[in-house]
């Protein structure tokens, strides 16, 4: 790993490190990364090896590191997917984005430390070894199918990637598990879907949840497989394999073990399953449990809401999934505080168009055409999933561009509506 910077007045710099020093190894131990860097550094006599230029040497020191160095490594490079899922979205990007948003990850590392989904196709006995030594768990697998064949077909692989022995080595060494399949209409519904989830629940409790979600079509598929979407019809009949599945696990395992993502009840107009039916939320990143979740925080936050403001009006914008539950859920209350008046704007993507209607995926351009021309009010409150850690939407605006094209002020929330609204709110409230 070389060192891109020195932390002043830190260990690395009384030790005598520099920029662009290497650090080869701790106590004979190869390091590759910051996993390993937290791994290997927790002794507490330490022996570093580094190179400067053509030189090597060894810096010894008592005493440990507790983890702080002080110095910042040159970010370590991911590993990239070779696989060709016939439902990958990165595929389905339009043209002219940045290039972060085509590539395609496939790295266990990445998968332990942020909870990416991997597929293991990539994954060698050595890698599948360092997870266990390292005990880099819990793991997030990409499944989509038990049944080798129908894997291929959907990972675009040729070969056996022998993902059932994988899951096996770490099920044996005690490595937790979380397992999705993306659900592909005409492909592995039905007959294989019940194959896949009964064949992953003899790995139970080392895989520990199994994940359903709706394959994501976007217009941007002119050169690629065509995919069946799901819609209300099938997303009724997975909310009913769902209940009787689980009900099944239930009994066997004691765990539901199969959980569905937000999107089916939403495109079905089906009422969401309480709190307890998704036990500790461990698929919540994964849309699995994400409504309720906002729901049970909002019903927290009632209690600490003012009565009454100076008048304001603010809009809220949402995706067309989305919105419903906001109009019944949120909005009602939040129009009871006097003073405050509420729209709430489900915004069309537009962008990607196709069946896409999570706000997740909503874009600076699209919320700019649709809520010009409106009375906006003090505030326009965004869904706090559409940007990324450095305040960009998928197409690159962000919410000084937007705050700018709508002429008011422009709102992430980052925690909750009321941490968000604060502010705005807190002015002659009583």
């Amino acid at each position: 790993m070389k060192i891109l910077r020195i932390e002043k007045g830190g260990l690395a710099e009384e030790i005598g490190l520099q920029e662009n020093d290497d650090l080869l190894s701790i106590n004979g131990h190869a390091i590759h990364d910051p996993i390993d860097f937290q791994f290997w550094a927790n002794d507490e006599d330490l022996v570093l090896l580094i190179r400067r230029g053509a030189e090597e040497f060894e810096i010894e020191f008592e005493g440990g590191l507790d983890g702080e160095l002080g110095v910042e490594f040159v970010p370590m490079q991911y590993r990239c997917c070779g696989n060709n899922c016939v439902f990958c979205f990165v595929d389905q990007n339009p043209t002219g984005l940045r290039p972060s948003l085509y590539f395609k990850d496939e790295d266990y590392r990445l998968s332990f430390l942020y909870g990416n989904y991997v597929t293991l196709t990539n994954v060698s006995q050595k890698n599948l070894q360092r997870i266990v030594d390292q005990r880099l768990s819990p793991i997030y697998i990409s499944v989509h199918a038990a049944d080798s064949e129908l894997r291929k077909k959907l990972l675009g692989i040729k070969g056996n990637d022998r993902l059932l022995q994988k899951i096996t080595f770490l099920a044996e060494h005690r490595i937790e598990m979380h397992a999705q399949i993306v659900l592909c209409p005409g492909l592995n519904d039905g007959e294989h879907l019940d194959y896949t989830v009964d064949t992953l629940a003899q790995f139970h409790p080392w895989i520990k949840t199994v994940a359903v979600v709706p394959v994501g079509l976007t217009k941007h598929r002119q050169s690629l497989s065509k995919l069946i979407p799901v819609d209300a019809e099938m997303a009724a009949k997975i909310i009913a394999w769902s209940d009787l599945r689980s009900s099944e696990f239930l009994r066997s395992l004691n765990s539901h073990f199969v959980f569905i993502a937000d999107e089916f009840y939403l495109l079905a107009k089906a009422l969401l399953p309480d709190a307890d039916r998704y036990e500790d939320f461990a698929q919540i990143e994964n849309g699995v449990g994400l409504t309720r979740d906002f729901l049970l925080r909002f019903e927290e936050e009632k209690q600490s809401w003012p009565a009454s403001i100076h008048a304001k009006k603010i809009t809220v914008v949402t995706g067309r999934m989305a919105e419903p539950v906001l109009r019944k859920e949120v909005k009602p209350f939040l129009q009871s505080i006097r003073g405050l008046d509420v729209e709430i704007v489900a915004v069309r993507n537009d962008f990607y168009g196709g069946n896409v209607g999570v706000s997740g995926l909503l874009v600076g351009q699209d919320i700019a055409a649709q809520l010009n021309g409106r009375f906006l009010g003090h505030a326009v409150f965004l869904p706090p999933n559409c940007l990324n850690h450095d305040g960009l939407f998928l197409d690159d605006w962000n919410l000084e561009k937007l705050s700018e094209e709508l002429g008011t002020v422009v709102i992430k929330p980052e925690t909750g509506f009321l941490e968000a609204f604060t502010e705005l709110l807190g002015q002659g409230s009583d």
